[in-house]
């Protein structure tokens, strides 16, 4: 059982899918095995295969969808986040803390063609996403310290920060202006503006994002930083 989830886990993080083979390879398990796993997942549709290629199937988005339905701060959010979505025309994200990386819990496309690959339940890193710094940099400060020093600064693209220091000092920033910003740092051409919400007791308890082509929105960080900081405070005020 752990296995499959550690197989659907990578099969969720790869952006065109896995064959096989390379599953195997990945998880250091015999290709027999994996292949079984692979055929149990496909069967009961948690996966899909096309031409040898896995990526996750629709049984995940019912699930997303459920729990998406089941957890409270969806709930309380998902309003905010359609008018959030309505207002900006991108895409918005609402995601919380899940051990060393985020994990999107709601997501509402916006209106231009331009569509996010990301998934609800889908999780990223901390150090190159706009939830995740926006939620790192409002940590209390024993525990954002811990997590600095944890997580591996992956490069993912020329633009992300994978100097320790330089990132405590983006996390100083984000939490002085009270909004985070993802310029590329992920994924190639992804621009996102990121905002921390909190819960009764002024506690961090997950991030509000707008995402979407840097060509529509590093112009427009003005603006967004209203809004979603707006968002935030908004799904804030609810959990009160």
């Amino acid at each position: 059982m752990g296995r499959g989830f550690e197989l659907l886990e990578l099969v969720g993080r790869s952006r065109n899918g896995l064959k096989g083979r390379e599953i195997a390879g990945m998880l250091e398990i015999p290709v027999s095995t994996a292949f079984r796993q692979l055929k149990f997942l496909t069967d009961h549709g948690y996966l899909r295969s096309s031409n040898g290629v896995y990526t996750l199937g629709s049984a995940l988005i019912r699930l997303g969808n459920e729990a998406m339905r089941q957890n409270p701060l969806s709930r309380l959010a998902h309003g905010v986040l359609s008018e959030l979505a309505e207002a900006t025309s991108e895409t918005v994200h609402l995601a919380e803390l899940r051990g060393d990386r985020v994990v999107y819990v709601d997501k509402v496309e916006g209106s231009r063609p331009v569509r996010m690959g990301s998934m609800i339940g889908n999780t990223s890193p901390l150090h190159c996403t706009g939830v995740g710094k926006a939620i790192l940099a409002f940590l209390p400060e024993r525990e954002r310290r811990e997590l600095i020093e944890k997580i591996e600064l992956t490069r993912f693209t020329e633009r992300t920060i994978t100097d320790r220091a330089d990132f405590t000092a983006e996390l100083d920033r984000i939490r002085a202006r009270g909004y985070a910003v993802d310029d590329c740092e992920h994924e190639p051409g992804v621009f996102c503006v990121a905002a921390p919400v909190f819960d009764s007791s002024g506690a961090v308890l997950g991030a509000v994002s707008v995402s979407g082509s840097e060509l529509y929105l590093r112009g427009a960080q003005e603006f967004l930083k209203e809004r979603v900081r707006t968002a935030a405070a908004a799904i804030s005020a609810e959990l009160r």
